[in-house]
């Protein structure tokens, strides 16, 4: 028997009064998988932007669709292992991780419907504010060095725009771009073009995953610095 997905982002039961923190809430056959034990449903970073990773291809991806609360997918989470099959998109989900391997459960959607319901969310952006609005603008589709991806965008304290990339394994690294939330699409355009040029040339920190190394990546240039917390760690 083939199930109904429906995706809709929504805000966080857990959250700060008036402050907007918006999540991707997973319902199949009507009931909510991202809210059930307590859970809360993962932020659009984890979800739609940059990629909206509950699209379905021949080869098996993953999609964050509960987690933490409080803490996100870093701490817990379910996800689903996604799976197009011919005219069935399969879905093998349950909590992350090889020891409840064998409490995944596996649910069949129509192809057709789910490829309609994933695109539906996916071009919807009425949920976003400004800054959202510029992440997705800045990493949708952006050439990033061999090894690089993007991760999230977010505005500081300070009123920049600072946007989170990473090599797999190896580093974090965050550049610094101005911002004005008043002109969000002007803001991601000089950040998406300040991160088309030389990596050299950006004005970032940067953080080793692996403790034991000292050195910024090779791509670094001499205005990369590391980051501060980074540097506390290690002494």
């Amino acid at each position: 028997m083939l199930s109904l997905l429906s995706l809709s982002v929504e805000q966080a039961l857990h959250r700060r009064p008036g402050v907007s923190r918006p999540v991707v809430i997973v319902r199949i056959d009507g009931v909510d998988v991202s809210r059930a034990d307590g859970n809360d449903g993962p932020g659009p970073w984890d979800a739609l932007v940059p990629l909206n990773r509950f699209v379905a291809t021949g080869e098996v991806t993953t999609a964050t669709i509960a987690c933490c609360p409080s803490c996100g997918p870093d701490c817990f989470a379910i996800e689903a292992r996604i799976c197009r099959e011919g005219g069935t998109v399969r879905w093998e989900w349950g909590r992350r991780g090889a020891h409840w391997e064998g409490e995944r459960r596996t649910t069949l959607f129509d192809a057709v419907a789910y490829d309609a319901e994933v695109a539906r969310v996916g071009a919807d952006h009425s949920w976003e504010g400004a800054a959202h609005r510029a992440g997705r603008l800045i990493l949708a589709g952006l050439a990033l060095p061999p090894g690089i991806k993007g991760v999230k965008v977010h505005t500081t304290d300070g009123g920049e725009l600072e946007v989170q990339l990473e090599e797999p394994d190896e580093y974090q690294i965050w550049v610094h771009a101005p911002w004005d939330a008043g002109r969000p699409d002007e803001s991601a355009a000089a950040a998406r073009a300040m991160l088309a040029g030389p990596a050299a040339d950006w004005p970032a920190q940067w953080h080793s995953i692996k403790s034991e190394r000292e050195d910024p990546p090779a791509y670094a240039g001499p205005s990369w610095r590391r980051a501060a917390w980074s540097l506390n760690n290690a002494t």
